[in-house]
């Protein structure tokens, strides 16, 4: 046979082009095969598909903000008003009859007040910057000695800055438990004073006008300019603003005053504590207070509602939607494991938190190590994962 005759090679080539043609039809039929069959399994196995743009600038950031305004903010301020009411008439009433049952009624809605107000302390921007809200109001340790000189004169101006340390809660905590060794000597104490019942009086009344001021600024224009200030993360917007105000809180209000101070751990050349700086000293009774300064910053993260069990969009659901790790597991969990791990080592700690400074120093030193570990976590972590600068200084180098 003649394999170079024309006919017989032309035969040739369309065969084997047949043939060609054949094999790429069916493997593109497998292809075909394949990618309709992973399609299927996938939608099976996961059904919650994140978006294609997790990044922070997709985030729906305005439900954010407006869920925090409505179901937590306004809600709060609201009831932190209504106690320093409570607290305003119960002055009213022990003032008048200056007997034990109204000084125990008295002391009763201050500590609600005091407690309430852990739920907002966190919260100083807009209306609550404005006027300084945290430093009129839990100033400590007071200067006792002020506060003296005031009731003693009957002459002093409560907005002067000598005052701050002589007014706000914790003057309140000295008037009602530090003024006398027991109940019926600061009952005659009061009786013996016009003065200062109304240096009392005169407190508690600053106390009020400010949290109505700020109340009624939420629910007046503020609050549609805190949603509406929702276009990114950069510095002023309302997400860096929430995001640094709360970080600033939890290093230097809440780890620092009311644990950090009190154990001096920022002196490495001594060993000497300062007792008389915790929160609520003249009561003795300083924990509840750190409880609830814990928990109410936790329901905030998580978006929260404040007062019922009703859940929102937060701050848990933003580093969520971005898939924000730490450690291999979703920060969103370790947060709030952090939460859970602060707490059992607050277990281990009883009031008069002044004398466990000194009597319990190392389990004090433990829980502060726990509360400083959630530093990187809502500092660092939360912060670099929803792409918020931290502008502040917190002064101790973290």
């Amino acid at each position: 046979m003649n394999i170079f005759n024309p006919y017989f090679v032309l035969n040739s080539n369309l065969e084997i082009m047949k043939k060609k043609s054949l094999i790429t039809n069916l493997s593109l039929l497998a292809v075909v095969a394949i990618a309709l069959f992973t399609t299927a399994c996938s939608k099976d196995d996961d059904d919650d598909i994140l978006p294609i743009d997790q990044s922070p600038e997709s985030f729906d950031r305005e439900a954010m903000l407006t869920n925090y305004a409505n179901q937590y903010i306004k809600p709060a301020y609201t009831e932190y008003e209504s106690q320093v009411i409570a607290l305003q008439n119960a002055v009213g009433s022990f003032n008048s009859t200056l007997d034990l049952s109204s000084l125990s009624n008295l002391r009763s809605a201050w500590h609600n007040a005091l407690l309430t107000w852990q739920d907002v302390a966190f919260l100083e921007f807009g209306p609550a910057l404005a006027i300084s809200l945290r430093g009129q109001t839990n100033v400590y340790p007071i200067t006792a000695s002020v506060i003296d000189n005031n009731i003693a004169s009957g002459s002093y101006n409560l907005a002067q800055a000598i005052n701050i340390p002589a007014k706000g809660f914790q003057a309140v905590d000295y008037l009602l438990y530090g003024v006398a060794g027991n109940d019926a000597d600061i009952i005659t104490y009061f009786t013996n004073s016009s003065n200062a019942r109304a240096y009392l009086e005169d407190v508690v009344n600053e106390l009020k006008v400010n949290a109505t001021a700020v109340k009624n600024d939420w629910f007046g224009t503020y609050a549609s300019s805190f949603i509406a200030n929702s276009a990114s993360n950069a510095d002023g917007s309302s997400v860096s603003i929430i995001v640094n105000t709360i970080n600033l809180h939890y290093e230097k209000y809440l780890r620092n005053g009311k644990l950090g101070f009190p154990l001096n751990v920022f002196d490495p050349f001594t060993t000497q504590t300062f007792p008389e700086k915790v929160e609520a000293y003249y009561h003795g009774q300083s924990l509840p207070y750190l409880y609830r300064s814990l928990s109410s910053l936790q329901t905030f993260i998580n978006g929260n509602a404040y007062g019922n069990s009703a859940t929102g969009i937060g701050f848990d659901d933003y580093v969520s939607f971005v898939n924000a790790q730490t450690g291999g597991q979703p920060l969103q969990t370790v947060i709030n494991n952090q939460f859970s791990i602060i707490n059992a080592e607050l277990a281990t700690i009883n009031d008069p938190l002044a004398n466990e400074v000194s009597a319990n120093n190392p389990a004090l030193t433990t829980l502060y190590q726990k509360i400083q570990e959630m530093v990187a976590y809502i500092k660092v972590d939360m912060s670099d994962a929803i792409e918020v600068i931290i502008t502040y200084d917190s002064g101790d180098g973290d």
